[in-house]
């Protein structure tokens, strides 16, 4: 029993340190959501998911902006 509890919880700690943590982003388009933007993207640094969201930028009088979460 002991060692079916060991194997328990070695593949635990296996799956938890194995997870991609995700992101939850959207893009807008003069404040619609793109339907073309991939919403999801990894994780790979340390930073908080808002640190990846963009302010508002217009060009050729097209508003663009990207919040995560």
């Amino acid at each position: 029993m002991k060692k079916i509890v060991i194997l328990f919880l070695i593949a635990s700690a296996f799956f938890i340190l194995s997870c991609n943590k995700y992101c939850n982003c959207k893009h807008y388009v003069n404040g619609k959501v793109d339907k073309k933007f991939k919403s999801e993207f990894i994780k790979e640094s340390k930073l908080d998911c808002k640190e990846f969201s963009t302010e508002k930028k217009e060009i050729e009088g097209i508003t663009y902006e990207t919040k995560c979460k």
